[in-house]
């Protein structure tokens, strides 16, 4: 401890650094006095400092360090002056050292920090740029201040604007309730549980009470509720508006509603309700059932009407004056579509002048009229029943007519042949009873007593008989050679039809032909039963056929051949069924006929040409 203070405060081989002076009292006064006032202003400095930084609440953090650091490093500056002054007459100069080495460690770190801050210290604003800073500062507030004195006057303007608005609000508000309440529309809005939050104009009767706070399911009964709940939320769930109907039960009535729901944002996409627009339909919509209703049974009838037409072959049409087609059931004439056209676009004379005469009369009557017309389409001449009345508008002026066409053509080609039928009827009548006349005439001429001639005209009647059945069944169109053969040959058919063949192709006969054949078969059936193959019970009768030749020389080759009969006599004398096989077929049908009687059994061959046999192609 003592060597520490000696240290500090000197030892006796040291003298004070007056005497280094010789104590001159001009320098010793000289380095007191100037040591004395430094250390003064030294200790004076950081008193300013400190007393600066306190008034200055807003220096803080860093710059509250730097001003303590250079506050101890002017300190220890002032205090190592001091030291000079002691050390003038006392040799402390331990003291005086350690007071230097004090200085000197602040000294450094405050250089230190002094060149670290250096980049901060040269950005720090020079005072002309502090007076530019205040001067756009000045200029700022004066800018802020014009602008303040803006805003206050929009603020007034906006006050006013909004003041118009609420004015214009309300009376927008008293025309929406005064519409919708003559309108029968129901406004509402509900949150997102389906809750209502506000309602104008309720429905179905009721008031704003029984509706806000509560849901649909307790205002609605099902299943009207399933089907407005399920929109709403579908509309909640999307996004994304919705319109619907739905009926409504409201007592013994039922109610129809167009709801228009609308989904509520909070301006960020999230939905937080809805808003609804309900407007009573059921006026519109009974109409609309009535309407639709009508439509239909018109539809019906109007279809009822058309298929009526339709079977009955029936054209209903409407002209104009200048005798246009303007409208008509069908389309689809025998003329191909009318629509647009007039009758001088459709028909041509001497067609046209009897048609047009018609419908210029009716409508120069104001009366109707009807007659028959004669249409030529081209493909066909068709024959109608034309039925015209004029069309008369409410003043009495004629527009046009209205005309019914029957298709009657059919009924004209009936009564054609009808005519020729008859006709027909009358020549074939008077050939029948020519023929039958020779019949009767030449079965008297051979036989020997009233009853062999009664017996033999009888059958050969019935032979006639049978043809004229054969024609009738095929509306005088001629027979089939088969059906010819079988039905001369089925009067004497025996039990065994085996002995009985009948082979050949699919010949269609004249009606001439098939009399002369059936007579001529007549004759060889009766031969075979009473003298031939047919008269015993082994006996053949075999009929076949064959069409030989090309083009226009095609025959029948016709042969009846008896096998297994009685020996054959060739006879003594030429009898009427001979003259009917032999000359009857060779002159009337232009065949070749050869008859043979070889003792095995009877022959019978013709050749006749086909066009004498086939009936002519009707047309």
């Amino acid at each position: 401890m003592d060597q520490i203070v000696e240290y500090l405060f000197g030892a006796a081989n040291f003298v004070p650094h007056g005497y280094c002076m010789t104590w001159r009292p001009d320098l010793v006064a000289l380095h007191a006095i100037s040591d004395a006032g430094i250390a003064a202003a030294y200790f004076a400095i950081p008193l300013a400092i400190v007393v600066f930084a306190r008034r200055r609440g807003d220096i803080t953090g860093e710059a509250r360090q730097i001003a303590i650091l250079f506050s101890a490093f002017i300190v220890l500056c002032g205090i190592t002056h001091l030291g000079g002054l002691l050390t003038l007459w006392y040799p402390y100069y331990g003291l005086d050292g350690m007071a230097k080495a004090a200085t000197a460690f602040v000294s450094i770190m405050t250089a230190i920090v002094v060149w670290r801050m250096l980049p901060r210290l040269v950005a720090i604003a020079s005072p002309r740029q502090i007076e530019a800073i205040n001067q756009r500062l000045v200029e700022e507030a004066a800018a802020r201040d014009r602008a303040y004195g803006d805003l206050e006057a929009a603020r007034r303007d906006l006050e006013r604007q909004v003041a118009e608005r609420t004015r214009e609000l309300a009376e927008v508000r008293q025309l929406f309730e005064a519409a919708t309440r003559g309108a029968q529309i129901t406004v509402s809005s509900q949150d997102r549980d389906l809750r209502y939050t506000w309602i104008h104009n309720p429905w179905l009767g009721m008031n704003e009470t029984d509706v806000v706070g509560k849901a649909d399911e307790a205002l609605f009964p099902e299943p009207a509720c399933s089907t407005i709940v399920g929109h709403k939320r579908r509309a909640i769930e999307t996004s994304r508006p919705d319109t619907f109907e739905v009926e409504i039960p409201n007592g013994d009535a039922s109610s129809w509603y167009r709801i228009d729901v609308t989904p509520l944002t909070d301006g960020q996409g999230g939905v937080t309700g809805i808003a609804c627009t309900a407007i009573d339909i059921t006026g519109p919509k009974r109409l609309e059932e009535m309407r639709a209703d009508l439509s239909r049974r018109l539809s019906e009838s109007v279809q009822r009407f058309n298929v009526a037409l339709r079977s009955g072959d029936i054209v209903v049409f409407s002209q104009d004056t200048d005798l246009r087609y303007i409208w008509t059931n069908r389309n689809d004439t025998a003329l191909r579509p009318v629509v647009g056209k007039t009758d001088a676009d459709l028909h041509k004379e001497p067609d046209l002048t009897p048609i047009v005469a018609l419908k210029t009369e009716a409508m120069a009557a104001k009366e109707p009229r009807s007659g028959e017309i004669r249409v030529d389409s081209g493909d066909a001449v068709r024959w109608f029943d034309l039925f015209v009345e004029p069309t008369v508008a409410v003043d009495g002026v004629v527009t046009g007519v209205t005309c019914a066409a029957i298709d009657i053509t059919d009924a004209k080609r009936s009564e054609e042949q009808m005519r020729l039928v008859m006709r027909e009827l009358t020549h074939r009548s008077k050939n029948l009873l020519a023929v039958v006349q020779a019949i009767a005439r030449q079965t008297a001429q051979q036989a020997g007593t009233v009853a062999e001639f009664v017996d033999g005209f009888g059958e050969r009647l019935r032979a006639l008989a049978g043809a004229q059945d054969l024609l009738v069944a095929e509306n005088w169109s001629g027979a089939r050679l088969e059906q010819v053969i079988r039905g001369q040959i089925g009067h004497y058919m025996p039990q065994d039809r085996s002995r009985v063949v009948v082979e050949g192709p699919d010949v269609n006969l004249t009606p001439e032909a098939t009399q002369v054949l059936a007579l001529a078969l007549h004759e060889l059936a009766t031969n075979a039963a009473k003298y031939g193959a047919l008269s015993n019970d082994v006996g053949i009768v075999t009929v076949t056929w064959s069409l030989d030749g090309t083009g226009d020389d095609v025959a029948l080759h016709f042969e009846w051949q008896e096998t297994g009969g009685p020996p054959v006599e060739p006879p003594t004398r030429r009898g009427f069924g001979r003259i009917v096989v032999e000359q009857n077929v060779a002159r009337s049908l232009d065949a070749q006929v050869d008859l043979q009687f070889p003792q095995q059994g009877v022959r019978a061959n013709f050749v006749i040409p086909l066009e004498q046999l086939n009936p002519p192609v009707q047309r």
